[in-house]
């Protein structure tokens, strides 16, 4: 049709054997308009069973974890431990660009579905491991998860509070960052065998991209300022101020790096507190001419904030250009007019069970528009179609392989 746009991905397509560690990979590559492949065992992936559910009712088609991360995807179940399997993914893998696994190194090539192997038939194909720590190195065979990538990788060595045990970032926040991390690369492999035709193995290891997305996490404050990040409650070792802070109706999180920024929110603080104390030129400069006395511009700083309501003070602060935010429970997030005048939100069908709301694109693309194409899958949603469809398979063909537990 004239006019419409074409999805970034489409035309491509993605086999993707993974679980909690990759399935966001496989979601940001099928809502770009990749034709994505949930390849899961029979009887479907542990992950369907992830706490929350929808309306609190446990069930394989309404954990919430389960259908957010898998929009826009087909779902096929497959067990690739048995021959007849491991057959049928071998000719899915040579139709396919990109092939997304998360298990421990060498299960596959064990399986004789590794890189080299698939690599053979299809010279082209991205095949992209996601694992705890990578495929090579002396803890290739550790086990992971995503509480052992933020200890490992830095994060929960600057999270909470000093005197209290370490804490770990919300949600699966190691996890999506490898995803991210994994996605991005995969596609700068495919545009690599689209100029030369072929494929590459990319090695993601969680614990590593835990330690590189963060400046806090120890490495970069030492190379960079000489510094080792300790945990300093809610606010960050490196920033003062920084924290969270009471309004009279919530919490605001606030942060200070540059020397201009600092002289802001002093001046603010002296204009309608008439602390003078804080114009004190042994405050300016650099944060870490503050570091000494961040206990004391914390309580300047409250006496500022007590005063007002959230939305003042954030969009006061804005107006001056200091970095600040409010702290928003998701009710207050789903509330948003921001968010709601660019149309964030959007509602996914899902057919007899109603329609709902679903966080949107995590970018907005120009030329080649993001888009939730269809719910998450139903387990063996696709079987028939991609089976017979697809790879010509007979129905009585499905029928049997059903019937050994192969599919």
């Amino acid at each position: 049709m004239v006019g419409v746009k074409k999805s970034a991905l489409e035309g491509r397509r993605v086999l993707e054997l993974a679980d909690e560690k990759g399935v966001y990979c496989g979601k940001l590559l099928a809502d770009m308009g990749a034709d994505v492949i949930k390849v899961e065992r029979p009887g479907g992936d542990a992950t369907r069973y992830f706490p929350p559910f929808w309306r609190d009712e446990p069930h394989p088609e309404r954990g919430l974890f389960f259908l957010y991360m898998n929009t826009s995807k087909r779902g096929v179940t497959l067990d690739i431990e048995k021959a007849e399997g491991r057959e049928l993914f071998g000719r899915l893998a040579a139709t396919a660009d990109i092939v997304i696994e998360t298990f421990k190194p060498g299960y596959l090539d064990g399986l004789g579905l590794g890189y080299e192997t698939l690599q053979k038939a299809n010279a082209g194909l991205v095949f992209t491991s996601i694992t705890g720590f990578g495929q090579t190195g002396p803890h290739r065979d550790f086990e992971s998860s995503d509480m052992v990538a933020n200890a490992m990788g830095g994060s929960m060595c600057v999270v909470g509070e000093e005197e209290d045990p370490p804490v770990r970032l919300a949600g699966s926040q190691a996890h999506v960052m490898a995803s991210t991390c994994a996605a991005a690369s995969s596609m700068i492999a495919l545009y690599h065998a689209s100029l030369g035709g072929r494929g590459q193995h990319v090695d993601i290891s969680v614990q590593e991209v835990t330690l590189s997305v963060s400046h806090i996490s120890g490495v970069g404050k030492w190379l960079d300022d000489d510094m080792i990040p300790k945990r300093r409650g809610t606010g960050l070792f490196a920033s003062v101020p920084s924290g969270t802070y009471f309004c009279k109706d919530g919490l605001v999180y606030l942060m200070v790096n540059r020397p201009l920024h600092w002289k802001a929110l002093a001046e603010w603080v002296n204009e309608e507190t008439d602390n003078e104390e804080i114009l004190d030129s042994m405050f300016e400069g650099p944060s870490s001419n503050r570091i000494p006395y961040r206990e004391l511009l914390d309580l300047y700083i409250s006496e500022l904030t007590s005063r007002h309501t959230v939305a003042e003070i954030y969009h006061e602060a804005q107006r001056r250009h200091i970095a600040c935010t409010p702290v928003n429970t998701a009710a207050t997030v789903a509330a948003d007019e921001h968010l709601a005048e660019r149309g964030y939100f959007v509602e996914v069908d899902h057919g007899p069970a109603g329609r709902l709301a679903y966080p949107g694109g995590p970018f907005v693309h120009s030329e080649t528009p993001w888009s939730i194409r269809r719910p998450a899958p139903r387990v063996g949603e696709h079987n028939e179609e991609i089976y017979t469809g697809d790879l010509g398979l007979a129905r009585e063909m499905l029928r049997e392989l059903e019937e050994k537990g192969v599919i």
